[in-house]
């Protein structure tokens, strides 16, 4: 660190989703993509937080919250877009995705950066939040 500069971030921690419905985003992000739940707890306000393990990438946190009224701006706009997942095998993910009844919102698409070349998709989580796919080759 340089003297004088910001001390060290390490990674992310974990990202927070605002869900209505706990049980079907439990359902959706632990039980189809096999997010293994670490801990929960019952704050104060009754809101009921679910950090779900990601490995080395941190954790989900599902905020279930009894009185949540979505707020979504129409159009494009600054905040949160999406949530992605890096995956070894995007086109298993797409078969194993599709065979449990989860539409393919976009792609699966392909796209060549300077020193990658990514494949990915998108779907819907049970909210309606993009959660984005992706898989990544990097170039030799």
């Amino acid at each position: 660190m340089a003297q004088g500069g910001p001390p060290p971030v390490l990674k992310t921690e974990h990202v927070g989703i605002r869900v209505r419905d706990l049980d079907a985003a439990l359902a959706f992000y632990r039980d189809l993509l096999g997010l293994p739940e670490f801990d929960r707890v019952v704050t104060g306000s009754g809101n009921t937080l679910v950090l779900l393990e990601m490995g080395e990438a941190g954790y989900i946190e599902l905020i279930g919250s009894p009185n949540y009224e979505p707020m979504r701006p129409a159009g494009n706009h600054a905040g949160i877009q999406h949530v992605a997942l890096l995956v070894p095998d995007l086109d298993a993910w797409v078969s194993y995705l599709t065979a449990h009844g989860v539409a393919i919102t976009a792609g699966p698409l392909s796209m060549e950066w300077p020193k990658a070349t990514a494949k990915l998709c998108f779907v819907a989580d049970p909210e309606g939040n993009p959660v984005e796919f992706f898989e990544r080759r990097l170039h030799a």
